[in-house]
């Protein structure tokens, strides 16, 4: 609803009919998404982790449609094949925590190729600022693919030391 009311009342704010259909399929698909995987899962560490890879999903897709909508040029629209990448390894991996951290490792490869394919064409400061966007992309989805591994490793040890202090005459291993 805001776009709509700001379309009206901001100047050189013009979106078209595409745009608004765009920007709410974004929304409704990214919350739907939430919606139907955190109720498949139940340990909140998992709902955490597709949260903030829907999060950084829809960030990438709208800052991707405002900069294709501002330059007008169709090479940006690359970067869609990484939300791509990331909707058919999910649907592959069938939600299973290793192969969704291969799908995001997978993302963060796909987004830093990109980037040093795409010629920017633009300022060295604004390249400069791009190529450090990217970088936190490519950390922030390598850093989310391996944090159900260490959850469970944490889980694990500490399990284990549950069974050590409840079972009498156990040694450390």
């Amino acid at each position: 609803m805001a776009p709509l009311i700001a379309s009206r009342v901001v100047e050189g704010w013009n979106w078209n009919a595409g745009g608004f259909v765009f920007a709410y399929v974004l929304f409704f698909g990214t919350g739907m998404m939430y919606a139907l995987i955190a109720r498949k899962m139940s340990a909140w560490s998992y709902k955490v982790g597709v949260g903030v890879a829907l999060l950084a999903g829809f960030a990438l897709g709208w800052s991707n449609m405002v900069h294709v909508a501002d330059s007008e040029n169709p090479a940006n629209l690359a970067y869609f094949s990484v939300l791509a990448v990331g909707g058919i390894g999910a649907w592959l991996a069938r939600l299973a925590a290793r192969g969704l951290a291969r799908t995001l490792f997978a993302m963060a490869a796909g987004l830093a190729m990109i980037a040093m394919m795409l010629p920017s064409g633009a300022p060295a400061y604004l390249a400069r600022n791009m190529a450090i966007l990217h970088g936190i992309f490519v950390a922030l989805g390598k850093r989310i693919a391996y944090l159900p591994f260490r959850w469970k490793r944490r889980m694990r040890a500490r399990q284990r030391i549950r069974l050590l202090h409840c079972t009498p005459g156990a040694e450390a291993i």
